[in-house]
């Protein structure tokens, strides 16, 4: 999964040394090699020529742990994994080169989703509005979780995941499910995300009453998602209308 190549902290994507030499291939002693001789290289170029100057490298040092021994990573930005890549050929770094590539525009669309986000009011009321509805599907699902537990479940806990990963496969979510993946959505999908969670609430408490077995009800409350879901103009319907006509 693109997630995996390059990560966000404090609203900086950036990916590592290690996960580019073992997507290139590379020993990754040989690729700190590289980038060292990079920031090198780079740092003979930048010094001041009348009016040649480039923006410095971002490469930040880290440091792992293997056996109780520790060594370098580098951790880059955008700009950065892109100068020391472009020195590698064959087709295989093309295809990583644009994985990478597809992995930082992704990320960098989330963090400036996030930031537009927290400047808008309508959309601080409706996250308001969606973690009270969270609340109370919890609270439902933790009822349905004794509920399985009492008619033998012995995994009944993991129904906290399945039907959070229910409401986000209906709405088509799933394949960028990520830590903090709600900050990121836009008013409508926050809005959609919101009447999903309130639909499995209402289902649950509904088939429990009927006193169905607890597999059945995960059945049911993933049909009543997905007729929630369909009931929807979803953008990838618009968008497969618009090809038609």
């Amino acid at each position: 999964m693109l997630q995996e190549l390059v990560k966000v902290k404090q609203g900086w994507a950036f990916c590592s040394s290690q996960m580019v030499a073992e997507k290139f291939g590379k020993r990754h002693r040989d690729m700190i090699v590289k980038i060292e001789k990079l920031i090198s290289d780079f740092d003979e170029i930048n010094k001041p020529k009348r009016e040649r100057t480039f923006t410095p490298l971002n490469f930040q040092l880290s440091e792992g742990k293997h056996r109780g021994q520790k060594y370098k990573i580098y951790l880059m930005d955008r700009r950065s994994f892109s100068l020391l890549v472009m020195r590698f050929t064959g087709k295989k770094a093309l295809e990583w080169q644009a994985k990478f590539n597809d992995a930082f525009y992704q990320m960098e669309r989330r963090i400036l989703a996030f930031e537009l986000n927290q400047q808008s009011d309508q959309w601080l009321t409706q996250r308001v509005q969606g973690k009270l509805a969270r609340k109370s599907e919890t609270d439902t699902i933790k009822n349905f979780v004794e509920y399985a537990t009492g008619q033998g479940s012995t995994k009944a806990q993991w129904y906290y995941k399945h039907l959070t990963n229910a409401c986000y496969k209906c709405l088509q979510l799933i394949q960028h499910k990520q830590p903090k993946l709600r900050e990121t959505l836009d008013l409508l999908e926050l809005h959609q995300l919101m009447m999903a969670e309130i639909v499995a609430e209402r289902s649950l408490k509904k088939w429990m009453n009927e006193k169905e077995h607890y597999k059945a009800i995960f059945v049911l409350v993933k049909q009543d998602l997905e007729c929630f879901a369909n009931s929807l103009i979803l953008p990838q319907k618009i968008k497969s209308l618009e090809e038609k006509f």
